[in-house]
């Protein structure tokens, strides 16, 4: 992507009100803008994050068979009347109530909605087991929406939803589960904590929190600076049995021809939530510091002179158009001065660089660097795109 065509919108100096590392990034580098207390619009650097986990996820729900649907973001409140929920959810639920005088709630989760869909559309016990999940938006009232995406009102979040003929079914499902978490998480380099945990008022009797551990320094007496382990949940798993069936009367036969209460098991990831994780987990004084498989492009392209130098923009272009076969390259295809592109690069966090002037060229070389370690190398110009693809682990065949 070239900047001249691309909506980047970052910023220099430290936004007001923002008092996390990930709020005060993710406005910085273009990621999101605040529209109101805790609702965000998310920009196209943020949308190609999004999209990156996104797509890990949808791989691995998939593995397990998992189908994909999405349901409303409104639901009639009388589900929840009939759950019970309403109440213990108590103001944290938006409740609205349309022309007609009919209460809505905006959806903070979906098992009422999915028990009482499925008890309408599976009549066997051959379609079982089933997952469905969705990746949709969410809702919640928080009393002091901070820290950006990390409490937010309205957030992104994939939850999924299994149905099963017996207990036995749900712990296997679960299992799986629990491990294709780890798998999902791993695939962007973070190291997780997993915690039992309580079930609250989502229901059930077993759960899983999965955590990511970051570090914050806390001012204690006599101004000594102590580090302090601060943990945030971006997943939930529950065992919720039949809780929700029982409810809504939600059964199957077996074969046997015995009525029987469908087991039902529910598992989250806060997508949004887990972006800002990663950035409070991933960060120097410079900006953002990408895994490599989420970041909005891998690689950016900084030319000395772009617009005034013919032998720098032809050597560039031919990269460009190379390189973007394979991977995700953004060009600076500007003549800003060069400290201003490397800072904006560092903010935005490109896992690699590519450096190219005159005298480089001359060499037949281009300077690769390093976001994470800041490591720089010349390069030979024709060896550019194998090195590149060793890095980044690609096959060499069409990235997208």
């Amino acid at each position: 992507m070239r900047k001249t065509k691309y909506f980047l919108s970052t910023k220099k100096e430290k936004p007001n009100n923002t008092y996390s590392i990930s709020h005060q990034l993710m406005i910085r580098s273009g990621m999101i803008t605040q529209n109101s207390s805790g609702i965000y619009t998310w920009l196209p650097n943020g949308v190609k994050v999004l999209k990156k986990i996104i797509k890990i996820i949808n791989q691995e729900m998939k593995k397990n068979n998992a189908i994909e649907i999405n349901m409303p973001i409104l639901q009639s409140s009388k589900l929840w009347e009939k759950s019970k929920r309403i109440k213990m959810y108590g103001k944290e639920l938006f409740k609205i109530i349309d022309r007609n005088q009919n209460n809505l709630i905006l959806s903070p989760t979906h098992e009422e909605i999915i028990t009482q869909l499925v008890k309408n559309k599976i009549n066997s016990y051959k379609s079982l087991p089933m997952i469905l999940y969705q990746i949709n938006t969410k809702f919640r009232d928080e009393i002091r929406p901070k820290s950006g995406v990390l409490r937010a009102r309205e957030f992104i979040m994939k939850d999924a939803y299994s149905f099963h003929i017996n207990k036995k079914s749900l712990e296997n499902t679960y299992e799986n589960i629990y491990q294709s978490y780890i798998k999902i998480f791993k695939k962007m380099n973070l190291k997780i904590k997993i915690l039992q945990a309580e079930n609250g008022i989502i229901g059930g009797n077993i759960s899983h929190e999965f955590y990511i551990n970051i570090k914050n320094s806390k001012k204690i007496k006599k101004n000594i600076l102590k580090k302090k382990n601060t943990q945030i949940e971006i997943g939930h798993i529950f065992q919720l049995n039949q809780i929700y069936s029982k409810i809504f009367n939600a059964f199957i036969y077996t074969n046997q021809k015995k009525k029987k209460f469908l087991e039902m098991g529910c598992y989250g990831i806060g997508i949004s939530r887990l972006i800002g994780a990663i950035i409070e987990k991933n960060y120097d004084q410079n900006g953002i510091i990408w895994p490599i498989s989420i970041a909005p492009f891998q690689v950016s392209i900084i030319p000395i002179n772009f617009l005034k130098d013919f032998l720098v923009k032809k050597i560039t272009e031919k990269i460009y158009f190379k390189l973007k076969k394979y991977m995700t390259v953004f060009l600076y295809d500007t003549n800003e001065q060069p400290g201003i592109m490397f800072s904006e690069a560092d903010l935005i966090g490109f896992p690699y660089r590519i450096i190219i002037s005159h005298n480089t060229i001359k060499q037949k070389c281009i300077e690769l660097q390093n976001r994470r370690t800041y490591s720089k190398k010349n390069i030979k110009i024709k060896n550019i795109l194998k090195i590149l693809l060793d890095k980044l682990k690609i096959k060499k065949k069409k990235y997208f």
